[in-house]
């Protein structure tokens, strides 16, 4: 993902098999950056985030299938999806296949 790029709903990610390793660990998810050795661990919304991001969703067909797995709020789960989402981009945890303008 480009430092620049914005995520909105119709963003399309999908998990970045490429790039880590990972095995689930009860509800979490323990990850290997095998391009550095760095271990990164996401509890089990984000594991859900990985295994729905198997192949490629938009960020709002994302939202939609969270809600159907948890009692939220549709801002909410947008909030904290897009605000996931936006901090693990550092990480490359995602790949990003398009970006609409917002």
């Amino acid at each position: 993902m480009s430092n620049n790029s914005t995520i909105v709903l119709t963003t399309v990610i999908q998990r970045n098999d490429t790039k880590f390793l990972a095995n689930k660990l009860g509800e979490e998810m323990v990850m290997m950056n095998m391009e550095n050795g760095e271990f990164i661990t996401l509890n089990n919304v984000g594991t859900d985030v990985w295994s729905l991001s198997e192949q490629p969703v938009s960020v709002g067909g994302l939202i939609q299938k969270l809600q159907q797995l948890y009692d939220i709020t549709e801002d909410q789960c947008m909030k904290e999806t897009i605000q996931f989402l936006e901090m693990s981009a550092g990480q490359n945890i995602f790949t990003i296949h398009n970006t609409a303008t917002a």
